[in-house]
């Protein structure tokens, strides 16, 4: 089962351990430089993952391409709809803490 995890998460978690990152108080150099690869590595993260598109979905089109001509006069074609539009809805709120 493939997972999904909002990219607006995503960058706060490692924006959060950069910030940690920031000011190491190490005694030593090969503690200093272990930390400093540690903010590069978060920052080429970063750099990723704002390099990656976000695509929208329209989901009447998703839909419409789902639906067969036999379909079409189904009684449940409306219901099917509605519960289908509640989810995607629904998946959006939680991708913005709403839920």
């Amino acid at each position: 089962m493939e997972q999904y995890i909002p990219k607006s998460a995503l960058v706060e978690k490692i924006e959060r351990i950069k910030s940690i990152l920031g000011n190491p108080f190490c005694l030593n150099e090969t503690a200093k430089a272990s930390w400093v690869a540690r903010k590069d590595v978060c920052e080429d993260l970063l750099s990723f993952i704002n390099s990656t598109e976000v695509k929208e979905v329209d989901l009447e089109k998703e839909l419409d391409s789902m639906i067969t001509p036999e379909l079409k006069f189904h009684k449940a074609l409306p219901s099917l709809f509605d519960v289908a539009k509640h989810f995607f809805e629904l998946g959006l709120k939680a991708q913005k803490g709403e839920v």
